[in-house]
């Protein structure tokens, strides 16, 4: 997804006047360019904040911080250096701001809210414009609501004169959420995707509507209803289906099995978070290790490494996954090493990034919805509904691929509800699900989060995170979250 020159001209005269800020509803910062009277004045122009936009949600969503690091996935690396999140010592001096996230909202509101005094080149094309600016809004709110919970609800661009708000109840956010992506399903000008998997499309507004959907239904206290809606969603999404290997998926970029996924091009920006379990060059023997991913201490550091309590999900000697999912890095200490080399420890093998100039860059595409996932996804919302055996032919489609034969244990709702969570740790291994699996099937009682993260275990720190003190300090109708509070 390369930006054409003019693209690449209007995002820089955009985000600069972002420089020149005024204070918000939030006292945050926000473009000033809307209220100057500069910016947008045709079609292009909200096309190129579009554009910028792809690129602040990849800057905000390539992280490990919140959809893995608090999960059971994740054990030291090599280098050792781990979150705050991972150890699960939060408090509001440390908790995450979210200044750049509303730097987005505002964005998608500045689209969404300027569309009608745009003359278009068609209604297909106002259609998709508004179309992805209703899903990214409802992509970086439901992305909020799971990271603080309660939080402001800004639904129009902001100016010198909003007053301060404060933190709207999540249940709120979330009907917004679910608003939003209906607007953009009725906006879209076809059920299919357009011409990028890197752009929102019909097919990416129903895979987040489904996950939405089964996040209201199990952690907001939903139903039936929201369970439902979500199996409808996956069932309207076409033109999709498991490639026959399960390395491509993440080998070959747009490929069928992908409805969304965020663009990465070492030409353009590496980086891509899967390198924090990848180690530097220096530190593997490469005639013992051929096959582990390594990089320069520029583009790799192997912060963490995988545990063994999700290695030993992979309990089937037939998976394919397991090979691609994670790799040993040998080392010849010991008297009988050139016999029997001792593990060092365990690199990520599933992300592999492309070879350059004798380096590795981690560039690999981040895949936010793919039909493995969905699968499970619409699984886990049959099974939600008593439906096991329907939710098992998605689980057996998974594993048929995996190499793994079909489920035959028991089929009682809390059984298959376990074998789903198991399956998604199997099947999603790095891929950002982790924790927020974990939060949805302990709110549904399946597990107990704070038995099965072992960083959790004796604590009682809410789920959710807590809101940075200085977010509080700039705002006084902005209180802190129960839990963190001092």
């Amino acid at each position: 997804m390369k930006l054409s020159s003019i693209y690449k001209f209007l995002v820089l005269i955009f985000f600069l006047s972002a420089q020149s800020c005024i204070k918000s509803a939030l006292d945050t910062e926000i473009p000033s360019s809307i209220t100057t009277g500069n910016f947008p004045k045709s079609e292009g122009d909200l096309r190129a904040i579009l554009t910028g936009l792809y690129d602040g949600v990849r800057d905000e969503y390539n992280r490990t911080q919140y959809g893995e690091d608090r999960g059971d996935a994740f054990d030291v690396g090599l280098i050792g250096t781990v979150s705050d999140s991972w150890a699960h010592n939060l408090s509001g001096a440390n908790g995450p701001n979210w200044r750049v996230n509303y730097n987005l909202i505002n964005n998608t509101n500045i689209v969404i809210n300027t569309a009608d005094e745009i003359e278009f080149n068609s209604s297909r094309t106002r259609g998709q414009i508004l179309g992805e600016a209703y899903f990214i809004r409802a992509f970086v709110y439901f992305q909020m609501l799971k990271i603080w919970g309660d939080v402001p609800l800004i639904l129009e661009p902001v100016d010198q004169t909003t007053p301060s708000v404060g933190r709207a109840p999540v249940a709120q956010v979330m009907d917004q959420v679910l608003l939003d992506l209906q607007s953009a399903l009725e906006a879209f000008p076809s059920d299919g995707f357009g011409d990028s998997k890197y752009t929102a499309s019909a097919p990416a507004a129903n895979a987040l509507l489904a996950d939405a959907s089964l996040w209201k239904g199990k952690v907001l206290g939903g139903g039936t209803e929201d369970f439902q809606r979500a199996v409808d969603a996956i069932n309207d999404i076409d033109g999709i289906g498991l490639l026959n290997s399960f390395g491509d998926v993440f080998d070959i970029k747009e490929n069928n099995e992908v409805v969304f996924s965020i663009f990465f091009d070492f030409n353009e920006q590496a980086g891509m978070y899967a390198s924090t379990l990848t180690s530097r060059d220096v530190n593997v023997d490469r005639e013992l290790n051929p096959d582990v991913p390594t990089s320069t201490s520029f583009n790799a550091r192997h912060n963490y490494r995988p545990s063994d309590k999700i290695m030993a999900l992979y309990n089937n000697p037939n998976d394919q996954r397991t090979a691609r999912s994670f790799i040993p890095i040998l080392t010849q200490d010991g008297s009988d090493a050139d016999s029997d080399p001792d593990v060092l420890s365990i690199s990520q093998n599933k992300f592999k990034g492309t070879d350059n100039n004798n380096d590795t860059f981690y560039d690999n595409d981040i895949i936010v919805y793919r039909w493995g996932g969905l699968l499970l996804l619409r699984a886990e919302a049959l099974a939600a509904q008593g439906l096991t055996t329907e939710a098992i032919i998605d689980i057996n489609t998974v594993r048929e691929r995996a190499g793994t034969g079909a489920y035959t244990g028991p089929t009682d709702q809390p059984t298959v509800e376990r074998e789903i969570l198991d399956e998604r740790g199997r099947e999603l291994f790095l891929e950002l699900k982790r924790y927020w699996d974990l939060v949805r099937f302990d709110a549904a009682s399946t597990i107990d989060i704070y038995a099965e993260v072992p960083n959790l275990a004796g604590k009682n720190l809410p789920l959710v995170w807590p809101v940075n003190d200085n977010v509080i300090a700039q705002n006084e109708l902005i209180e802190q979250t129960e839990g963190y509070r001092n």
